[in-house]
């Protein structure tokens, strides 16, 4: 058993944190793996350490001993010892790695023994030589080694151990420390216990912690002393500029989003205080600055109340850039996805890249409202910050969003579709499960190491997939230039202005985007004539009935008059009197309508105003009709896409299944209420089938189906065709700027 080489640094770092790290068990954490050997104590130990660092040591020597500390005590303990030695360890582990000399004397080594775990190998008595005053952690790692304990290690793995398994949970985040260690307990023929589990991750993130120091010192002798450095040159193709090159608008893309994937328990490893130094996060209270932003707008996302309650973290929000290097990531804490977190790496971002960005979101359209109500607008305008809609989500947003934020119609977007971070997630959700219950350091550090080796792997496809945009853009190119050409032959006598056509599109759009108020007060006084009609009907036909009057005299047997006949006369005056107190109502709220409408002579069904207003009327239900089975085709779709998915599991599939199901039937009946009213509009609406809803993949073809009365039918671009080739015509557009 070792120490460290005096009794003032045992003493700084004690307590007692001699090797009882125990995680979740009172094993001491420095047992190893089949044997207790206290052989190697070098015989200066009397006049290096004190008679208190002394007993220390002895009464680490037992497996079994009463410890009075807390869990929280002896995690600080051991982790203020394993910083105190961080950089010598630094240093002797890059001695190690470039395989430098020591060159020192022997005369005043010593050994000590340890059981040392190779991956194929276990070496139960494994000699140590430790120099005056160094560190057993240290004559460790110059053998290749790093001990499971920061002052007397008995267990060391080696470090092309721990580099495999560094490996493997950089490439497979679901791969997890006690599988790892139950692999090497099997091939080296040891029984698994919780212990060897415990140690291999004490030494695995004193490990990580070197490489994070090596890695600082590189940036240190490199200049990338700024904090955000690697936001600034994370990605060469969209950060490096050539001499004289011609400005950009936009300047880059970056797509934003937020995933419920990564969840973390609240009060899970509470006894680590250790705060995590990541690249990417941007700390809570630079979220915090926005909660108040846009207090009344609702969240884009909602969770319920038991998640908030139940986990601390329940998920993330991250931006990255379009050819997928992640630049900023904020942790989504006891809420959904709510405003400020879109607002924060808006900020972010505006304050490290400047002038033109586009960023894209699913839900771009009415963030761009958030962003004009919070404190950051006048930044966002002055440094002309676009926003839009990814691709995939937009065509699930109403028409006239699609012509204002998806990325097809805007100038300088390429072939971008915005979906980079759907991509990210799928990715991350596989580092979901092993985080849930771990500390807020262990849940950083993870989803770090899978975000740092996500961008390694992207930076060295970037050249692979400049190429393929580059293949993509020159067939589209080509393909869709011939079919526009012979189209345009088709018709000679039609200008194709697509790009007109669009914008009369929007026009039309906005200017049908409210119903006037009087409009539909016109179609609320229509309606309730129409009620004061019937009631007054129903109130003439009492009015035509005879009542008679009998005398007690008339009731003889022979008279055909009975208590019964009596009773009915009683129930007619009283359904008498029920409809004229209706008939009394309705009357009120037409003369209520007659006061806001100003309208001196009541309405009858031969006027002009009161027939106009009925057909408006009948389409007005027509138009919700479509509405709502387009609401219905859109969840479908959405239920669809989520049953497609890889990771779906297979409860949730059938309750998708089921779902889906039942979505089916609404649509039927949706569409039969619109078939019914699509046959009495002027012009007659064609009739749909149920192949020809499901076949509906951009859902702004409900769109042109609404407002007939603006006889929206005779414009060039509500032809089916016509708007078929014009999506080809701006993939041609953004095809171009993809090369250029």
């Amino acid at each position: 058993m070792d120490q460290f080489y005096n009794g003032e640094s045992l003493m700084q770092c004690s307590d007692g944190s001699d090797g009882d790290m125990d995680t979740d068990t009172d094993t001491d954490m420095d047992t190893d793996m089949g044997s207790n050997s206290n052989e190697g104590r070098y015989s200066v130990e009397s006049r290096l350490l004190s008679a208190y660092a002394r007993l220390q040591l002895q009464n680490s020597s037992s497996k079994h001993r009463s410890d009075q500390r807390t869990r929280e005590a002896r995690y600080t303990n051991m982790h203020a010892s394993w910083h105190l030695q961080l950089p010598a360890l630094t240093n002797a582990y890059l001695t190690w790695k470039h395989n430098s000399s020591l060159n020192v004397a022997q005369t005043s080594a010593h050994k000590f023994q340890v059981t040392a775990v190779h991956v194929f190998e276990l070496d139960y008595f494994h000699d140590i030589t430790q120099q005056h005053k160094e560190v057993a952690n240290v004559s460790l790692l110059h053998v290749g080694l790093l001990g499971c304990s920061p002052t007397a290690p008995t267990v060391a793995i080696s470090l092309q151990c721990l580099e495999l398994y560094h490996q493997l949970r950089r490439r497979q985040s679901s791969f997890s420390i006690q599988a790892f260690t139950k692999v090497l307990c099997a091939i080296n023929n040891v029984n698994y216990a919780q212990t060897f589990r415990d140690q291999f991750s004490i030494t695995f993130d004193i490990y990580l912690t070197i490489l994070r120091s090596v890695r600082s010192q590189v940036d240190m002798a490199l200049g990338r002393t700024d904090p955000d450095w690697r936001l600034r040159h994370g990605c060469p193709p969209c950060t490096f500029e050539q001499p004289n090159e011609c400005l950009l608008y936009p300047a880059s893309l970056k797509a934003m989003d937020g995933n419920n994937s990564a969840k973390r328990m609240a009060n899970a490893g509470s006894a680590d205080l250790r705060i995590f130094p990541s690249r990417y996060m941007i700390p809570p209270d630079q979220v915090d600055v926005f909660k108040d932003d846009v207090r009344l707008r609702p969240a884009a996302n909602s969770t319920e109340e038991n998640t908030v309650r139940v986990f601390e973290q329940t998920g993330l929000f991250l931006s990255a850039r379009r050819h997928g290097i992640i630049q900023t990531v904020t942790e989504m804490r006891r809420s959904g996805e709510l405003a400020k977190y879109p607002l924060a790496t808006i900020n972010k971002l505006l304050d490290v890249f400047g002038d033109n960005q586009a960023i894209g979101s699913d839900i771009g359209c009415s963030l761009s409202k958030t962003v004009a109500a919070s404190s950051i607008r006048d930044k966002a305008f002055n440094r002309k910050l676009s926003l839009s809609v990814n691709a995939f989500h937009g065509h699930a947003h109403n028409r006239k969003c699609q012509l204002q934020y998806h990325p097809m119609y805007l100038r300088g977007f390429g072939l971008e579709d915005l979906e980079t971070c759907e991509c990210i997630f799928a990715s991350s959700n596989a580092a979901a499960s092993l985080i849930r219950h771990a500390s807020h350091f262990h849940y950083s550090q993870f989803l770090d190491l899978h975000f740092d080796q996500w961008d390694m792997d992207k930076y060295l496809e970037l050249s692979h997939f400049i190429f393929n945009n580059y293949k993509q853009a020159v067939t589209l190119i080509d393909d869709f230039t011939k079919e526009l050409d012979a189209y345009r032959l088709s018709f000679p006598d039609q200008a194709m202005d697509f790009e007109t056509w669009v914008t009369e599109e929007l026009t039309y759009l906005e200017s049908v985007a409210s119903e006037p108020a009087r409009d539909a007060l016109a179609v609320d006084y229509v309606e309730v004539l129409e009620k004061l009609n019937t009631y007054q009907q129903q109130f003439d036909l009492f009015g035509t009935d005879k009542f008679l009057m009998y005398l007690p005299s008339s009731f003889t047997p022979d008279s055909g008059l009975s208590v019964a006949a009596s009773q009915s006369t009683k129930q007619a005056q009283a359904a008498r009197r029920a409809v004229e107190r209706r008939l009394q109502i309705q009357i009120n709220i037409v003369e209520d309508l007659e006061t806001r409408l100003d309208i001196a002579e009541r309405w009858t069904p031969g006027n002009s105003d009161y027939r106009e207003t009925l057909e408006y009327s009948r389409q007005r239900k027509f138009i919700c009709a479509v509405e709502d089975l387009e609401g219905l085709v859109v969840q479908r779709l959405f239920e669809l896409s989520k049953a497609n998915l890889s990771s779906t599991s297979y409860k949730l599939r059938r309750q998708i299944s089921r779902a889906i199901v039942k979505r089916s039937g609404a649509i039927r009946t949706a569409l039969d209420k619109y078939n019914k009213l699509a046959v009495m509009q002027n012009p007659r609406r064609p009739t749909l089938q149920y192949s020809e809803i499901l076949s509906y993949a951009a859902l702004g073809e409900f769109d042109i189906l609404k407002h007939s009365r603006h006889d929206i039918l005779t414009k060039p671009w509500s032809n089916t065709t016509h708007r078929q080739m014009g999506v080809k015509y701006f993939k041609i557009l953004r095809a171009r700027e993809e090369i250029t």
